[in-house]
């Protein structure tokens, strides 16, 4: 058969067509990502090379002198994270967000602690974390790819911004083996030293009653609606939360955006309502609630189990945080 020439035109052209189309497929993003950071590593810190199997570069180091970071070890850390250009992105260092004019009184500034396992921070920095002590610090950049893949449940190494080469700048505070050990000696401390006793309602909770008013006013009826005014603050004194407006103002995190009204709970003491509570309020909070009255104030403090656990609640309250709140319980009945 022969073809028309007009036809085979066509066809060569849309041949030529086709394979002009074809490009290369695009590179891998994160390769783009690594050369970049690559060509500043070359300018910056030429004679800096990969540390370990997933491509961190150790830019400064002191390792520390005290406790070693085993494998289920957590380290209370602060740090400083920057782009490439020298942008600081994120810090829990107080004086650097005095100085960059970012300080901000409901932000945490007591440093976060973090797990060594199971992937909560990217392999790449827990690599080199693991080789150092307490005591020591770091300046590590952290190519995307390096920390990209995988997911972290904290704020500093996962974030609403696009994933980037980072260069991270770390002290490692405090290297912790048992969590949960470590803040029942925080709190008991902690309660012993502000109230001189350790009064309990569970393994893991303080609570004293700073204004008894049980013989003057009726129990609380289950299934009532309560209003309820607090303070909340990390164990170093810092107030991450109020419904108390002058509160509010005196420790500078009063906000235009909210209403400054008493909280309104459901009072439920029976087990099994508890356990399927609709407070939208954490378990420890709850718990000291129910042991007050009408017109009773209280101081309670709990550990991150019964708080915000292992992520916290960004920007306020770091990881494995035990919390204090003061309460008090309006007289007013609806």
């Amino acid at each position: 058969m022969k073809l028309n020439k007009s036809l085979l035109v066509s066809l060569l052209l849309a041949a030529s067509l086709a394979i002009s189309c074809a490009v290369e497929p695009e590179e891998d993003e994160n390769l783009a990502f690594d050369r970049m950071m690559t060509s500043w590593i070359r300018v910056n810190y030429p004679s800096a090379k990969p540390f370990g199997s997933y491509g961190a570069y150790v830019l400064e180091m002191e390792k520390g002198d005290g406790a070693s970071i085993g494998d289920s070890a957590y380290v209370r850390a602060f740090y400083t994270k920057r782009a490439l250009d020298g942008t600081i992105t994120d810090t829990d260092v107080e004086e650097i967000a005095m100085q960059l004019g970012s300080y901000d009184a409901s932000y945490n500034y007591a440093g976060n602690t973090w797990r060594m396992t199971q992937g909560y921070v990217p392999d790449a920095l827990e690599e080199v974390l693991r080789t150092m002590r307490s005591g020591g610090n770091a300046v590590i950049a952290l190519p995307k790819s390096a920390s990209s893949h995988l997911y972290s449940l904290y704020d500093a190494f996962s974030s609403t911004e696009e994933a980037n080469n980072y260069i991270y700048e770390l002290e490692i505070d405090t290297v912790i083996t048992d969590i949960i050990s470590y803040q029942d000696k925080e709190m008991r401390e902690w309660f012993r030293t502000h109230y001189a006793c350790v009064d309990t309602i569970s393994e893991h909770q303080y609570f004293k009653k700073l204004e008894e008013k049980t013989a003057e006013t009726d129990t609380i009826p289950e299934g009532s609606s309560i209003s309820v005014y607090y303070i909340g603050r990390l164990i170093n004194g810092q107030v991450f939360d109020t419904n108390i407006e002058d509160t509010a103002k005196f420790y500078r995190i009063w906000s235009s955006a909210r209403e400054y009204t008493a909280l309104s709970l459901t009072f439920r003491k029976s087990e099994e309502e508890s356990s399927d509570s609709s407070n939208d309020v954490v378990a420890g909070f709850e718990q000291a609630i129910l042991k007050m009255n009408y017109g009773e104030k209280a101081v309670t403090l709990f550990n991150s189990e019964l708080g915000y656990g292992e992520a916290g609640s960004n920007p306020a309250i770091p990881e494995y945080s035990p919390l204090v709140f003061w309460l008090y319980i309006d007289p007013s009945k609806d």
